[in-house]
């Protein structure tokens, strides 16, 4: 469901900003910004000239102001498109790009109550990187970059920038989607941000979630599934590790659905959603290292004859760096979360009935209690222990992944 009444006046507003045309960048106020940020650089080989202007643009942003105007600010975050909403007054086949969405749901939560409400490109650094324009074809021709590397260095800008407001944000997070993107800065930063800083529970989702893609599921799964501390870890799409935004945490987060329909009870489906859900912890590193080992506890009730399996040293590394620190010792094993099959992340296989040390801790007194437990890592989700009795691995090939969804974004989304 969605979280907040959306008035019509707010829809009106979203459409009109998506309707207005903004005055065209002239090829001459192109070249006086671009003059300034090629300054000192536009002498170099092409390659180290890209990466001087790549880190120029991330300083810059990074040292934008996105504080909150005042302690309790909430914050919206947005990708991708509203289309074909059942629960808002659209027209068949209507498409709403959610930034307009954010921007005019913060302008009226603002007339409301004062700073009640914030969106990234309303802030003064938001507003300072736009001025720019680094989306527009003609900033792109002055910088003499192509469409692919103006492109990208428009996303990696914004991407320095979406870190910091999401470092910033410390009251509810309103995420205008209905589930997290791979190829999206909403899940490759801006999530992430928030997770690793002790901040998962303040992430509400402000579109129901996508409930046709979860047909064939137990009612149990679609439940998990539509949670929001699931839907701000975990996503379902197709994903090409030969693409320029595949990362290592790309391939933690994603579930399989065509797989995770064959699993045979809703205990087994349960154990799949939260081992990807374990694997995404993993990668936040040591600040939820908890929520690794709840998750851990309740994997092993559930499918205590299965394998065990979490990310690799490598990609687990390409996180710490990511975070600007390094895995105490490279060369060590990783933890390890119990696997629900081991196709997820081939190559490290332990059994989970007579796992390494770091799963001597988990002992559980019962499964109960282990249940319990975990479930404060996902709230909303009513327990339900069951006895089971461990299925046998199902070896069945499945079905390729969905297709990726499709970028409508104009701007930073994507």
């Amino acid at each position: 469901m969605i979280q907040a009444h959306i008035p019509d006046r707010v829809l009106d507003d979203a459409r009109v900003r998506q309707q207005t045309v903004e005055p065209e960048l002239t090829k001459a106020d192109a070249k006086r910004i671009a003059r300034g940020l090629r300054e000192g650089i536009d002498h170099l080989p092409q390659a180290e000239y890209r990466q001087q202007l790549h880190e120029r643009l991330r300083a810059f942003a990074s040292a934008q102001d996105v504080d909150l105007p005042s302690p309790d600010t909430r914050s919206t975050f947005w990708s991708y498109c509203l289309q074909n909403h059942p629960q808002i007054n659209m027209e068949p086949g209507e498409e709403l790009y959610s930034m307009h969405m954010a921007a005019a749901y913060t302008q009226a939560q603002n007339a409301i109550v004062e700073d009640n409400l914030r969106y990234l490109e309303g802030t003064p650094g938001g507003e300072a990187l736009g001025r720019l324009h680094l989306w527009d074809a003609e900033m792109q021709d002055a910088l003499d970059l192509d469409e692919q590397a103006g492109t990208a260095l428009a996303y990696d800008a914004w991407a320095a920038l979406s870190e910091k407001y999401a470092a910033k944000t410390e009251n509810e997070a309103l995420f205008f989607m209905a589930e997290l993107n791979p190829g999206a800065v909403a899940y490759q930063t801006e999530s992430r941000q928030l997770r690793q800083d002790g901040k998962l529970d303040i992430i509400n989702f402000m579109y129901p979630a996508p409930m046709d893609k979860y047909t064939g599921l137990a009612p149990e799964t679609q439940e998990l599934l539509a949670s929001h501390a699931v839907r701000a870890q975990i996503h379902t799409f197709w994903y090409d590790e030969n693409d320029a935004k595949y990362t290592p945490l790309t391939k933690a987060g994603h579930l399989d659905l065509e797989q995770l329909k064959t699993l045979p009870t809703p205990e087994a489906q349960r154990a799949a959603v939260l081992e990807v859900c374990a694997r995404v912890a993993t990668m936040d590193g040591p600040a939820r290292a908890a929520d690794v080992e709840k998750l851990v506890e309740e994997i092993k009730v559930l499918r205590p004859d299965h394998e065990v399996t979490l990310p690799s040293v490598e990609d687990q590394q390409w996180a710490a760096e990511l975070r600007g620190q390094e895995l105490k010792s490279p060369a060590a094993p990783p933890p390890v979360a119990v696997s629900t099959h081991g196709q997820y992340l081939p190559g490290v296989t332990v059994n989970a009935r007579t796992g390494p040390a770091p799963l001597e801790a988990l002992t559980l007194p019962t499964p109960e209690k282990a249940a319990v437990s975990a479930h404060a890592f996902l709230p909303g989700v009513v327990p339900q222990v069951k006895p089971i009795a461990a299925p046998a691995v199902n070896s069945t090939p499945t079905a390729a992944p969905p297709a990726p969804e499709q970028s409508r974004d104009a701007g930073m989304g994507v």
